[in-house]
């Protein structure tokens, strides 16, 4: 749940309650939600004076027995895709023996609950298609002859960042998450194979970019402002993945010798090296609650999915399979690992118990190449 939107109040007195006391001493608040818009929330909570309560979308409810005086009434709970209509939290005024009533308008935007975003060839181009988590209602969202592909769904749920080949050269984009509003971030990538991050907040993207000669790790504002080089050598530094708390950047690199799992700040600063042995392992990805990390490695022999402690410790393996099994992505609730297997001849979509229990599930059985699978991360 997340971000508080606002911009205004609107309260207001009406008559006297129809208590008899002569003298009262206290006052009644009536509080109002309106909710419009798509994947509405499903309720929320009101809070005043320290107490809290909860309110459907579009309900009223009555606080009563407040003492004389002003209050703060702040609407909380909030899902991320949703935002506030006036002040939130709002000035409430309360008059001994009257009713103070105020309402609290909340719009909703389309958002990818519970999605996973994958590119497929199906309809013969490359393109991003989005589905329910069981692999049902597969939709294309990019349909043009060009490449789009690498797609990450923001954290509220309501867009999409990709790499695409649109317009003569590499670029960086967003779209709204039913692909309409496309809008170019930034032009002239050097590639288009690695996919782009978002910062927690969704104010940011990381994304991987060697036009200077070297592949390096940049962070870039969603309006295009704001470009930040954050890795800068002579090596391989690919594969984004903002951490939950925004603090750091997952990333892999080949600085020393070969391919390794790495953080940084989000500043650029502190790098830490997560994996050390003598095989690949890249393709890093944060659980939703921060204390693990899902990778690739070569380890066995063949490209497999593994996960480990934040701090190096606790390495398992998660697919055991002769092909090869590669990009996972978490659930949001970090108990299942969907990821891209050539396991039945092809490239699909499967996902699999986070610890590797029972068999993977496929997701996307065509004949088709699918891969490169996002699960939205938060609920």
């Amino acid at each position: 749940m997340g971000f508080l939107i606002s911009c205004g109040s609107n309260s207001s007195s009406t008559g006297p309650d129809t208590d008899p006391d002569p003298e009262p001493t206290t006052g009644t608040l009536e509080i109002t939600t309106s909710t419009s818009g798509d994947d509405q929330d499903d309720g929320y909570e009101i809070s005043v004076d320290g107490s809290t309560e909860s309110i459907g979308p579009n309900e009223t409810i009555t606080i009563s027995d407040l003492e004389e005086g002003s209050y703060d009434a702040e609407l909380t709970d909030i899902a991320e895709n949703c935002s506030v209509d006036g002040e939130n939290p709002r000035s409430v005024n309360i008059t001994a023996g009257e009713t103070t009533s105020t309402s609290f308008d909340i719009t909703c935007e389309a958002a990818a609950n519970g999605k996973i975003a994958f590119i497929s060839d199906r309809d013969e181009s490359e393109d991003i298609f989005l589905m329910n988590a069981d692999g049902s209602s597969p939709t294309n969202l990019t349909t043009n002859t060009d490449y789009d592909g690498l797609a990450a769904i923001s954290h509220d749920g309501t867009r999409i960042a990709f790499v695409s080949d649109r317009g003569d050269s590499h670029g960086l984009y967003v779209m709204n998450i039913d692909g309409s509003n496309v809008q170019l971030i930034k032009s002239g990538l050097s590639n288009a194979y690695f996919a782009p991050s978002w910062s927690p907040d969704d104010s940011k993207l990381a994304f991987v970019d060697e036009s200077g000669g070297d592949t390096e790790i940049y962070t870039i504002g969603i309006d295009g402002n704001n470009e930040q080089q954050l890795t800068s050598n002579s090596a391989d530094d690919y594969y984004t993945d903002w951490s939950p708390d925004g603090s750091k950047i997952l990333y892999n690199s080949d600085i020393d010798g070969d391919l390794e799992l790495y953080t940084i700040n989000s500043d650029g600063s502190d790098r830490q090296q997560v994996t050390e042995n003598s095989d690949a392992d890249y393709d890093g990805r944060w659980s939703p609650d921060g204390s693990k990390i899902a990778f690739v490695s070569d380890r066995t022999g063949n490209d497999e999915i593994y996960t480990i402690n934040t701090d190096g410790s606790d390495v398992q393996q998660v697919t055991n399979n002769s092909a090869s099994d590669i990009a996972p992505t978490w659930s949001p609730d970090g108990t299942e690992i969907a990821f891209r297997s050539r396991r039945d001849g092809n490239g699909e979509i499967y996902k699999i118990a986070a610890d590797g229990n029972g068999s993977p599930v496929n997701l996307t059985e065509n004949v088709a190449s699918d891969s490169n699978p996002h699960w939205r991360q938060v609920e």
